[in-house]
Protein backbone atom coordinates (compact mmCIF):
# COMPACT_ATOMS: atom_id res chain seq x y z
CA UNK A 1 0.00 0.00 0.00
CA UNK A 2 2.36 2.25 0.90
CA UNK A 3 4.47 1.46 -2.29
CA UNK A 4 1.54 2.66 -3.86
CA UNK A 5 0.87 6.09 -2.42
CA UNK A 6 4.47 6.55 -3.10
CA UNK A 7 4.43 5.75 -6.38
CA UNK A 8 1.02 8.02 -7.31
CA UNK A 9 2.83 11.06 -5.06
CA UNK A 10 6.07 10.91 -7.58
CA UNK A 11 3.26 10.81 -10.32
CA UNK A 12 2.00 14.12 -8.64
CA UNK A 13 5.08 15.18 -9.18
CA UNK A 14 5.72 14.41 -12.30
CA UNK A 15 2.59 15.95 -13.44
CA UNK A 16 3.52 19.44 -12.09
CA UNK A 17 6.54 19.69 -13.51
CA UNK A 18 4.64 19.14 -17.11
CA UNK A 19 2.38 22.00 -16.38
CA UNK A 20 4.73 23.97 -15.44
CA UNK A 21 6.46 23.83 -18.54
CA UNK A 22 3.16 23.76 -21.07
CA UNK A 23 2.19 27.30 -19.36
CA UNK A 24 6.00 28.13 -19.89
CA UNK A 25 5.21 27.12 -23.54
CA UNK A 26 1.38 29.05 -23.54
CA UNK A 27 2.91 31.93 -22.33
CA UNK A 28 5.24 32.33 -25.09
CA UNK A 29 2.81 31.39 -27.52
CA UNK A 30 2.50 34.04 -30.76
CA UNK A 31 0.05 36.52 -30.61
CA UNK A 32 -3.34 35.09 -32.97
CA UNK A 33 -3.77 36.24 -36.56
CA UNK A 34 -5.96 39.75 -35.83
CA UNK A 35 -8.49 39.77 -38.81
CA UNK A 36 -9.69 42.57 -40.48
CA UNK A 37 -13.28 43.44 -40.38
CA UNK A 38 -15.73 46.09 -42.22
CA UNK A 39 -18.20 48.07 -40.13
CA UNK A 40 -21.70 47.63 -41.86
CA UNK A 41 -22.75 50.60 -43.42
CA UNK A 42 -26.62 51.17 -43.01
CA UNK A 43 -28.30 48.76 -40.86
CA UNK A 44 -31.19 47.03 -41.62
CA UNK A 45 -34.64 47.83 -39.93
CA UNK A 46 -36.21 45.11 -38.70
CA UNK A 47 -39.96 45.22 -37.22
CA UNK A 48 -42.15 42.69 -35.75
CA UNK A 49 -44.35 40.21 -37.91
CA UNK A 50 -47.69 40.19 -36.73
CA UNK A 51 -48.64 36.57 -36.02
CA UNK A 52 -45.77 35.92 -37.89
CA UNK A 53 -46.66 37.21 -41.26
CA UNK A 54 -43.38 38.73 -42.99
CA UNK A 55 -46.13 41.06 -45.41
CA UNK A 56 -47.49 42.74 -42.26
CA UNK A 57 -45.03 44.47 -40.16
CA UNK A 58 -45.25 45.86 -36.63
CA UNK A 59 -43.50 48.19 -35.07
CA UNK A 60 -39.55 48.44 -35.74
CA UNK A 61 -37.02 47.36 -32.91
CA UNK A 62 -33.76 47.27 -32.22
CA UNK A 63 -30.98 44.85 -31.54
CA UNK A 64 -31.27 44.16 -27.34
CA UNK A 65 -30.85 41.38 -24.12
CA UNK A 66 -34.04 40.14 -22.96
CA UNK A 67 -35.87 42.53 -20.29
CA UNK A 68 -35.60 40.28 -17.13
CA UNK A 69 -31.83 40.14 -17.34
CA UNK A 70 -29.16 42.92 -16.68
CA UNK A 71 -28.97 44.79 -19.85
CA UNK A 72 -25.23 44.91 -21.48
CA UNK A 73 -22.87 48.18 -20.07
CA UNK A 74 -22.12 49.93 -23.24
CA UNK A 75 -23.46 53.06 -25.07
CA UNK A 76 -23.35 51.48 -28.67
CA UNK A 77 -26.02 49.97 -30.31
CA UNK A 78 -25.69 46.13 -29.97
CA UNK A 79 -24.02 44.07 -32.29
CA UNK A 80 -22.98 40.31 -32.63
CA UNK A 81 -19.35 41.22 -30.91
CA UNK A 82 -21.46 42.68 -27.68
CA UNK A 83 -23.73 40.13 -27.15
CA UNK A 84 -21.00 37.66 -27.23
CA UNK A 85 -19.57 39.89 -24.97
CA UNK A 86 -22.60 40.06 -22.44
CA UNK A 87 -23.03 36.25 -22.63
CA UNK A 88 -19.59 35.43 -21.63
CA UNK A 89 -18.83 38.29 -19.11
CA UNK A 90 -17.35 37.30 -15.82
CA UNK A 91 -20.59 38.61 -13.82
CA UNK A 92 -22.34 36.23 -15.80
CA UNK A 93 -22.03 32.30 -14.09
CA UNK A 94 -24.62 30.82 -16.03
CA UNK A 95 -23.17 30.36 -19.44
CA UNK A 96 -19.83 28.76 -17.47
CA UNK A 97 -22.58 26.55 -15.49
CA UNK A 98 -24.19 25.43 -18.12
CA UNK A 99 -20.26 24.38 -20.03
CA UNK A 100 -19.24 22.97 -17.29
CA UNK A 101 -22.57 20.83 -16.37
CA UNK A 102 -22.39 20.01 -20.20
CA UNK A 103 -18.73 18.81 -19.76
CA UNK A 104 -19.46 16.69 -16.41
CA UNK A 105 -22.57 14.61 -18.14
CA UNK A 106 -20.05 13.55 -20.89
CA UNK A 107 -17.69 12.25 -18.27
CA UNK A 108 -20.34 10.85 -15.99
CA UNK A 109 -23.45 10.38 -17.80
CA UNK A 110 -25.75 12.39 -16.07
CA UNK A 111 -25.50 16.09 -15.25
CA UNK A 112 -25.13 18.01 -12.09
CA UNK A 113 -28.38 19.39 -13.80
CA UNK A 114 -29.73 16.43 -15.74
CA UNK A 115 -31.66 18.61 -17.67
CA UNK A 116 -28.93 20.21 -19.66
CA UNK A 117 -30.99 21.78 -22.42
CA UNK A 118 -33.28 24.02 -19.30
CA UNK A 119 -31.63 25.36 -16.12
CA UNK A 120 -34.95 27.34 -15.53
CA UNK A 121 -37.55 26.83 -13.52
CA UNK A 122 -38.86 24.15 -15.65
CA UNK A 123 -35.17 22.22 -15.36
CA UNK A 124 -33.99 19.70 -12.39
CA UNK A 125 -32.19 21.44 -9.31
CA UNK A 126 -28.40 20.55 -9.35
CA UNK A 127 -27.55 17.69 -6.92
CA UNK A 128 -24.42 19.66 -5.97
CA UNK A 129 -24.89 23.20 -6.57
CA UNK A 130 -21.22 23.91 -5.12
CA UNK A 131 -19.37 21.42 -7.18
CA UNK A 132 -21.26 23.33 -10.25
CA UNK A 133 -20.22 26.41 -9.20
CA UNK A 134 -16.75 25.32 -8.36
CA UNK A 135 -16.38 24.05 -12.00
CA UNK A 136 -17.63 26.79 -13.37
CA UNK A 137 -15.64 29.07 -11.55
CA UNK A 138 -12.53 26.76 -12.28
CA UNK A 139 -12.99 27.40 -15.98
CA UNK A 140 -13.73 30.61 -16.03
CA UNK A 141 -10.02 30.88 -13.77
CA UNK A 142 -8.36 28.69 -16.56
CA UNK A 143 -9.60 31.03 -19.46
CA UNK A 144 -12.49 29.14 -20.77
CA UNK A 145 -10.38 25.78 -20.89
CA UNK A 146 -11.98 23.16 -21.48
CA UNK A 147 -8.58 20.57 -21.49
CA UNK A 148 -8.21 21.90 -18.19
CA UNK A 149 -11.37 21.30 -17.15
CA UNK A 150 -11.14 17.64 -18.42
CA UNK A 151 -7.57 17.47 -16.71
CA UNK A 152 -9.76 18.07 -13.33
CA UNK A 153 -12.27 15.55 -13.76
CA UNK A 154 -10.41 12.66 -14.48
CA UNK A 155 -7.68 13.18 -12.37
CA UNK A 156 -10.26 13.62 -9.71
CA UNK A 157 -11.16 10.51 -6.79
CA UNK A 158 -14.98 10.17 -8.03
CA UNK A 159 -14.00 9.59 -11.50
CA UNK A 160 -10.85 6.91 -10.78
CA UNK A 161 -13.72 5.10 -8.62
CA UNK A 162 -15.09 1.51 -9.44
CA UNK A 163 -18.76 1.06 -11.01
CA UNK A 164 -19.20 -2.29 -8.58
CA UNK A 165 -21.86 -1.27 -6.33
CA UNK A 166 -21.88 -1.72 -2.47
CA UNK A 167 -24.78 -2.47 -0.66
CA UNK A 168 -24.43 0.08 1.97
CA UNK A 169 -24.00 2.92 -0.76
CA UNK A 170 -26.98 1.61 -3.09
CA UNK A 171 -28.96 2.33 -0.44
CA UNK A 172 -28.68 5.30 0.33
CA UNK A 173 -27.74 6.50 -3.68
CA UNK A 174 -29.49 3.73 -5.84
CA UNK A 175 -29.42 5.49 -8.49
CA UNK A 176 -26.44 7.42 -8.23
CA UNK A 177 -27.03 10.63 -8.20
CA UNK A 178 -24.24 11.48 -5.44
CA UNK A 179 -21.89 9.32 -7.28
CA UNK A 180 -21.08 7.09 -4.59
CA UNK A 181 -19.90 5.38 -7.48
CA UNK A 182 -18.30 5.30 -11.12
CA UNK A 183 -21.23 4.94 -13.52
CA UNK A 184 -21.73 2.47 -16.12
CA UNK A 185 -22.26 4.53 -19.63
CA UNK A 186 -22.66 2.78 -22.80
CA UNK A 187 -20.51 4.35 -25.91
CA UNK A 188 -22.71 6.65 -28.71
CA UNK A 189 -23.92 4.98 -31.40
CA UNK A 190 -20.68 6.17 -33.77
CA UNK A 191 -18.82 5.39 -30.81
CA UNK A 192 -19.71 1.66 -30.74
CA UNK A 193 -19.46 1.30 -34.35
CA UNK A 194 -15.61 3.12 -34.15
CA UNK A 195 -14.50 0.61 -31.59
CA UNK A 196 -15.20 -2.47 -33.66
CA UNK A 197 -13.18 -1.48 -36.21
CA UNK A 198 -10.48 -0.10 -34.13
CA UNK A 199 -9.98 -3.43 -32.23
CA UNK A 200 -10.29 -4.81 -35.62
CA UNK A 201 -7.42 -3.18 -37.55
CA UNK A 202 -10.01 -1.93 -40.25
CA UNK A 203 -10.57 1.43 -39.47
CA UNK A 204 -9.69 4.08 -41.54
CA UNK A 205 -8.42 7.00 -39.82
CA UNK A 206 -8.59 10.15 -42.55
CA UNK A 207 -10.15 13.26 -41.67
CA UNK A 208 -12.62 15.29 -43.54
CA UNK A 209 -13.92 14.49 -46.97
CA UNK A 210 -17.39 12.97 -48.49
CA UNK A 211 -20.10 10.93 -46.39
CA UNK A 212 -19.51 7.24 -46.71
CA UNK A 213 -22.25 4.35 -46.64
CA UNK A 214 -21.52 1.65 -44.38
CA UNK A 215 -23.79 -1.58 -45.31
CA UNK A 216 -26.87 -2.19 -44.13
CA UNK A 217 -29.69 -4.81 -44.33
CA UNK A 218 -31.09 -4.65 -47.91
CA UNK A 219 -34.59 -2.75 -48.34
CA UNK A 220 -34.08 -0.04 -45.85
CA UNK A 221 -32.98 2.50 -48.61
CA UNK A 222 -36.64 1.76 -50.52
CA UNK A 223 -38.75 3.05 -47.30
CA UNK A 224 -37.12 6.84 -48.23
CA UNK A 225 -39.67 9.31 -49.06
CA UNK A 226 -40.51 8.94 -52.65
CA UNK A 227 -37.81 5.87 -52.33
CA UNK A 228 -35.19 8.97 -53.78
CA UNK A 229 -32.09 8.10 -52.12
CA UNK A 230 -30.58 4.55 -53.14
CA UNK A 231 -27.20 3.08 -50.77
CA UNK A 232 -24.59 2.28 -52.94
CA UNK A 233 -22.25 0.80 -50.64
CA UNK A 234 -18.89 2.06 -49.96
CA UNK A 235 -15.89 0.45 -51.61
CA UNK A 236 -12.43 -0.08 -50.26
CA UNK A 237 -11.11 2.18 -47.33
CA UNK A 238 -13.71 4.41 -47.59
CA UNK A 239 -16.32 1.42 -46.10
CA UNK A 240 -14.25 1.89 -42.84
CA UNK A 241 -14.55 5.45 -41.83
CA UNK A 242 -15.41 6.71 -39.04
CA UNK A 243 -19.14 6.65 -37.83
CA UNK A 244 -18.74 10.49 -37.86
CA UNK A 245 -19.00 10.38 -41.76
CA UNK A 246 -22.02 8.22 -42.06
CA UNK A 247 -24.35 9.39 -45.04
CA UNK A 248 -27.34 10.49 -43.00
CA UNK A 249 -31.08 10.48 -44.61
CA UNK A 250 -33.76 11.55 -42.90
CA UNK A 251 -36.76 9.71 -44.06
CA UNK A 252 -34.03 6.53 -43.58
CA UNK A 253 -31.65 7.22 -41.25
CA UNK A 254 -28.72 3.96 -40.94
CA UNK A 255 -30.64 1.68 -38.93
CA UNK A 256 -27.78 0.72 -36.65
CA UNK A 257 -26.76 4.17 -35.54
CA UNK A 258 -31.00 4.46 -34.57
CA UNK A 259 -30.92 1.12 -33.04
CA UNK A 260 -27.92 3.01 -30.35
CA UNK A 261 -30.24 5.66 -29.78
CA UNK A 262 -28.46 8.29 -32.33
CA UNK A 263 -30.61 11.20 -32.59
CA UNK A 264 -32.85 11.19 -35.84
CA UNK A 265 -31.78 14.60 -36.87
CA UNK A 266 -35.40 16.30 -36.81
CA UNK A 267 -34.61 18.23 -33.77
CA UNK A 268 -31.75 19.52 -32.10
CA UNK A 269 -30.33 17.01 -29.33
CA UNK A 270 -28.14 18.03 -26.16
CA UNK A 271 -28.66 14.70 -24.81
CA UNK A 272 -28.91 11.75 -25.83
CA UNK A 273 -31.32 8.68 -24.44
CA UNK A 274 -29.37 5.49 -23.74
CA UNK A 275 -30.97 2.23 -23.93
CA UNK A 276 -29.88 -1.50 -23.35
CA UNK A 277 -32.13 -3.80 -25.81
CA UNK A 278 -31.21 -7.62 -26.93
CA UNK A 279 -31.61 -6.12 -30.29
CA UNK A 280 -28.41 -4.07 -29.84
CA UNK A 281 -26.71 -7.52 -28.78
CA UNK A 282 -27.96 -9.39 -31.96
CA UNK A 283 -27.15 -6.61 -33.97
CA UNK A 284 -23.55 -6.68 -32.82
CA UNK A 285 -23.27 -10.29 -33.35
CA UNK A 286 -25.19 -10.82 -37.06
CA UNK A 287 -24.81 -6.97 -38.46
CA UNK A 288 -22.66 -6.83 -41.65
CA UNK A 289 -20.90 -4.30 -40.36
CA UNK A 290 -20.19 -5.81 -36.78
CA UNK A 291 -19.34 -9.12 -38.45
CA UNK A 292 -16.79 -7.94 -41.14
CA UNK A 293 -14.62 -6.47 -38.06
CA UNK A 294 -14.94 -9.65 -35.52
CA UNK A 295 -13.93 -11.68 -39.03
CA UNK A 296 -10.78 -9.32 -39.49
CA UNK A 297 -10.05 -9.79 -35.81
CA UNK A 298 -10.30 -13.48 -36.16
CA UNK A 299 -8.09 -14.05 -38.83
CA UNK A 300 -5.27 -11.67 -37.44
CA UNK A 301 -5.54 -14.21 -35.15
CA UNK A 302 -5.14 -17.26 -36.84
CA UNK A 303 -2.46 -15.80 -38.99
CA UNK A 304 -0.95 -14.71 -35.55
CA UNK A 305 2.57 -17.42 -34.55
CA UNK A 306 1.33 -17.55 -30.85
CA UNK A 307 0.40 -20.16 -28.65
CA UNK A 308 -3.25 -21.01 -27.56
CA UNK A 309 -3.26 -18.84 -24.44
CA UNK A 310 -1.09 -16.31 -25.78
CA UNK A 311 -3.74 -15.61 -28.88
CA UNK A 312 -6.43 -15.04 -26.09
CA UNK A 313 -4.17 -12.79 -23.82
CA UNK A 314 -3.53 -10.57 -26.97
CA UNK A 315 -7.28 -10.64 -28.10
CA UNK A 316 -8.25 -9.71 -24.68
CA UNK A 317 -5.87 -6.94 -24.46
CA UNK A 318 -6.71 -5.68 -27.83
CA UNK A 319 -10.63 -5.75 -27.49
CA UNK A 320 -10.98 -4.93 -23.03
CA UNK A 321 -7.08 -3.17 -22.87
CA UNK A 322 -6.91 -6.05 -19.49
CA UNK A 323 -5.57 -10.18 -19.20
CA UNK A 324 -7.75 -12.75 -18.42
CA UNK A 325 -8.68 -13.71 -15.49
CA UNK A 326 -7.78 -17.52 -14.66
CA UNK A 327 -10.89 -18.50 -14.97
CA UNK A 328 -11.86 -16.65 -17.98
CA UNK A 329 -8.49 -18.28 -19.38
CA UNK A 330 -10.45 -21.77 -18.80
CA UNK A 331 -13.59 -20.45 -20.21
CA UNK A 332 -11.99 -19.14 -23.23
CA UNK A 333 -10.22 -21.91 -23.91
CA UNK A 334 -13.03 -24.56 -23.77
CA UNK A 335 -14.77 -22.14 -26.06
CA UNK A 336 -11.97 -22.24 -28.68
CA UNK A 337 -11.89 -25.99 -28.43
CA UNK A 338 -15.71 -26.08 -29.14
CA UNK A 339 -15.73 -24.29 -32.11
CA UNK A 340 -12.32 -26.12 -33.56
CA UNK A 341 -14.43 -29.30 -33.25
CA UNK A 342 -17.47 -28.05 -34.77
CA UNK A 343 -15.80 -26.02 -37.78
CA UNK A 344 -13.90 -30.11 -37.43
CA UNK A 345 -16.56 -31.58 -38.54
CA UNK A 346 -17.96 -28.85 -40.95
CA UNK A 347 -15.73 -27.96 -43.16
CA UNK A 348 -18.65 -25.99 -45.52
CA UNK A 349 -19.63 -24.19 -42.68
CA UNK A 350 -15.71 -23.11 -42.00
CA UNK A 351 -15.58 -21.69 -45.56
CA UNK A 352 -18.85 -19.97 -45.20
CA UNK A 353 -17.53 -18.33 -42.51
CA UNK A 354 -14.52 -17.00 -44.22
CA UNK A 355 -15.88 -15.90 -47.31
CA UNK A 356 -14.16 -15.10 -50.60
CA UNK A 357 -10.95 -13.10 -50.43
CA UNK A 358 -10.11 -13.43 -46.56
CA UNK A 359 -6.09 -13.84 -46.30
CA UNK A 360 -5.23 -16.34 -45.25
CA UNK A 361 -2.07 -17.92 -43.94
CA UNK A 362 -2.68 -21.10 -41.71
CA UNK A 363 -5.90 -23.66 -41.61
CA UNK A 364 -9.12 -22.77 -42.75
CA UNK A 365 -10.86 -24.81 -39.58
CA UNK A 366 -8.92 -22.67 -37.23
CA UNK A 367 -9.49 -19.79 -39.13
CA UNK A 368 -13.48 -20.36 -38.93
CA UNK A 369 -12.73 -21.13 -34.80
CA UNK A 370 -10.78 -17.78 -34.12
CA UNK A 371 -13.43 -16.00 -36.31
CA UNK A 372 -16.44 -17.49 -33.86
CA UNK A 373 -14.13 -16.85 -31.09
CA UNK A 374 -13.86 -12.74 -31.96
CA UNK A 375 -17.80 -12.59 -32.37
CA UNK A 376 -18.09 -14.10 -29.18
CA UNK A 377 -15.42 -11.75 -27.70
CA UNK A 378 -17.07 -8.82 -29.54
CA UNK A 379 -20.42 -9.39 -28.12
CA UNK A 380 -19.21 -8.44 -24.23
CA UNK A 381 -21.00 -5.65 -22.79
CA UNK A 382 -17.70 -4.70 -21.65
CA UNK A 383 -16.77 -3.82 -25.09
CA UNK A 384 -18.88 -0.59 -25.82
CA UNK A 385 -19.77 0.06 -21.95
CA UNK A 386 -17.02 2.14 -20.05
CA UNK A 387 -16.95 0.76 -16.06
Amino acid sequence: KNDLINHRASLDEKAKGIQKQIADLEKAAPAPTMAQALALGKERKTNIHIRGDFLRKGVEVDPETPGVLPAPITKEKLSRLELAQWITDKENPLTRRVIANWVWHKFFGRGIVTTLEDFGTQGEKPSNPQLLDYLAFTLGENNWSLKSLHRLIVTSAVYRQSSIVEAANFKKDPYNIFLSRQSRVRLDAEGVRDIFLSVSGLVDQRIGGQSIKPPQPPGISELTYANAVKWNESKGLDRYRRGLYIWFQRTSPYPTLMLFDAPDSNLACVRRERSNTPLQALALMNDVAFYECAKSLGVSLANADLPLEGNICRAFVTCLSRFPSESEMVQMKNLFDQFRKHYGSNADQAKQVLGNGTDLKGDVVLSAAWVAFARVLLNLDEIIVRD
